[in-house]
């Protein structure tokens, strides 16, 4: 079988874009445009043409937005979904009450001067400022609370796994210190009774 002669000229096929021998090219874009392919001419896709009204309406026909009935572009109807509709719903950041994209501004100014009671202040505090009075006085409490919640579980979680003649020793130990402190305090007493009568006696 006979190399292809390097030497043929070719030319390119509109329709496929194909390089065809120079001398095909009429008969191949006839055959090509009549059976085979076309060029979108949206985005330059060869599509086949029984196809191509497909490849339109899924492509590049506008879009009839069914919220708010704008049509809008094919390429920008994701963005318009996700952003630009003034009918898409919106959680209100307060409640968390859907309402459309157009309405939310107005509702969340009126929901967001509702008030939440702060027990550790012992006062209301606006649900727009509540974040932000969070972070600033109690963030600091609240993970030393959490500290100190740690702390104790994992003592009481090390003195369950204690034997019991340890903890009878601690016992113990506590009990001596309290009978210590109760001798002292007696004992400080009695002295005290002693110095007034002392002094009323002179």
């Amino acid at each position: 079988m006979a190399a292809a002669d390097p030497a043929v000229a070719t030319s390119t096929c509109a329709h496929c874009n194909r390089e065809v021998p120079s001398p095909n090219i009429a008969l191949h874009s006839a055959h090509c445009a009549r059976n085979l392919h076309l060029k979108c001419e949206h985005c330059g896709d060869m599509v086949p043409r029984k196809h191509m009204d497909k490849h339109y309406d899924d492509n590049h026909a506008p879009v009839n937005c069914p919220r708010c009935e704008q049509t809008v572009e094919h390429e920008l109807w994701d963005l318009h979904k996700r952003l630009q509709c003034p009918q898409r719903m919106l959680a209100c950041q307060y409640c968390k009450f859907e309402l459309p994209a157009a309405d939310i501004f107005e509702h969340q100014d009126v929901c967001g001067n509702r008030t939440k009671y702060c027990q550790p202040c012992n006062k209301d505090i606006r649900l727009r400022e509540w974040i932000g009075h969070e972070l600033l006085l109690h963030s600091k409490t609240n993970a030393a609370a959490e500290s100190s919640r740690s702390m104790l579980e994992k003592e009481e979680g090390g003195r369950h796994k204690q034997a019991r003649p340890a903890f009878g020793l601690k016992h113990k130990q506590l009990l001596l210190t309290i009978a210590i402190t109760g001798l002292a305090v007696l004992i400080g007493s009695i002295l005290f009774q002693r110095r007034i009568g002392s002094s009323e006696a002179l």
